[in-house]
């Protein structure tokens, strides 16, 4: 479609008016303010100038890079004509400021319906955008209409500027509700995948357990032959553990406990026990003073001290001790593990504790854990941050490491409330 130059003179704003008003296939309202003829409402303009503004989107949207799969142009397109409409019949609607104010804030309401930004969300997603790629496809979308409406000789006018505002309002609520149905959909296959690996692989893992401590106590495989088989399994049952609770914490921000009363060193007692069972050329020792009652999630608990003692293990000196010490104070209960060994370099006492990041300071090529997802640290503050509590690490070259935790006897009336 060819756009019209709209002349300067008096005259020729007279005969365009003219024109348009008598042109029967004209879709454009042609407005002559002070002898200068202004182009068309943003909103009709977004209704017959779609087509160039959607090859626009299909030019910008093919350059996106992102890891799913390659588009065509209907693909790419989608849902794009329909927002464009969704966005022209919201300006042909007067608007109160409430109404105006709630749209900036992206919370218009709503039909119930999945509106075509969310049918948007859902392609792009299905297809590999990241969500940052599609909000960048939102603001191509906004700049494409801005420049090809100017060019027309739209935004001359105050009228113009009320149409503008409302635009970038509309773009906005538009960016909200693909954002929000992206998100929402992300959080759905995240707790898919959580109850993928909780119970279709989890199952599976306890029956290899129970059934190598089956075969063991009954003579039909040797105690030799069974250990590996048995080490095996509950290594692959902690991996999975630590990614469960990785990606819950992650979507909640928060990890899930249940606090029950009991005595946190009775609690603790038993996961050193546990471990000193799995490493028996070690040496676990405790020292606890106190009183230890409170209300705790006992299974993190033993997961915290566990993941611990396993750090300890792995980093610690081959052949000296690790030392569990538990006590008390009037308000919280509190435990450290400590190992002598290689200073944990201070640039690290933070990013260890950071998903995925594992410690770089020496331990011999025999002992490092080829495998290991760097998450155990990371999942031990977390189960600490859900308690309330604090965790600490202090490391040297002569005094070894020290990770102490201390935990508040009773949740805070804030987060017994929430």
């Amino acid at each position: 479609m060819q756009t019209p130059t709209y002349g300067s003179s008096s005259s020729g704003a007279t005969r365009l008016a003219e024109a348009a008003a008598n042109h029967p296939g004209s879709a454009h309202r042609i407005r002559v303010s002070e002898g200068v003829a202004s182009g068309p409402r943003l909103c009709d303009f977004l209704t017959s100038h779609a087509g160039e503004i959607l090859a626009a989107w299909d030019e910008f949207a093919a350059t996106v890079v992102h890891q799913g799969k390659a588009l065509d142009q209907v693909t790419l397109r989608d849902h794009a004509a329909e927002i464009l409409k969704t966005i022209a019949a919201d300006l042909a609607q007067p608007q109160t400021a409430a109404e105006q104010d709630a749209k900036a804030k992206g919370l218009a309401p709503r039909s119930g319906e999945v509106t075509p930004a969310e049918t948007h969300a859902d392609y792009r997603m299905v297809a590999g955008f990241a969500v940052d790629a599609m909000v960048t496809e939102y603001r191509a979308l906004r700049a494409s209409v801005l420049k090809i409406w100017g060019d027309a000789g739209g935004c001359t006018s105050t009228e113009d500027l009320r149409d503008l505002t409302r635009f970038n309002e509309a773009i906005d609520q538009s960016i909200a509700e693909s954002v929000g149905r992206y998100t929402r959909q992300t959080r759905r296959s995240t707790e898919l995948f959580i109850g993928i690996l909780g119970h279709d692989i989890r199952n599976p893992l306890g029956t290899i357990i129970t059934a190598t401590e089956v075969l063991v106590r009954t003579g039909q495989l040797s105690a030799k032959a069974g250990a590996p088989i048995s080490n095996a399994a509950h290594r692959i049952k902690g991996l999975v553990e630590q990614v469960v609770d990785f990606t819950r914490s992650e979507s909640d921000t928060m990890m899930p406990i249940e606090r029950v009363p009991g005595n946190l060193m009775d609690q603790l007692f038993k996961v050193v026990q546990e471990t000193q069972v799995r490493h028996p050329n070690r040496t676990l020792r405790v020292v606890s003073s106190g009183d230890c009652e409170g209300s705790w999630d006992e299974g993190r608990i033993g997961q915290l001290l566990s993941n611990l003692l396993g750090n300890a293990l792995l980093y610690g000196a081959r052949e000296s001790d690790i030392t569990v010490r538990i006590w008390a104070t009037p308000l919280e209960v509190c435990f450290s593990v400590h190992n002598e060994g290689p200073e944990i370099p201070a640039a690290e006492r933070e990013r260890i504790f950071h998903p995925l990041e594992r410690g770089t300071h020496d331990v011999d090529e025999e002992r490092r854990d080829r495998t290991g997802l760097g998450l155990g640290l990371y999942i031990c503050r977390e189960i600490v941050r859900a308690h309330e509590g604090t965790l600490e690490v202090q490391s040297g070259p002569q005094e070894g490491t020290t990770f102490s935790v201390a935990l508040p006897r009773a949740a805070s009336r804030t987060s017994a409330a929430a």
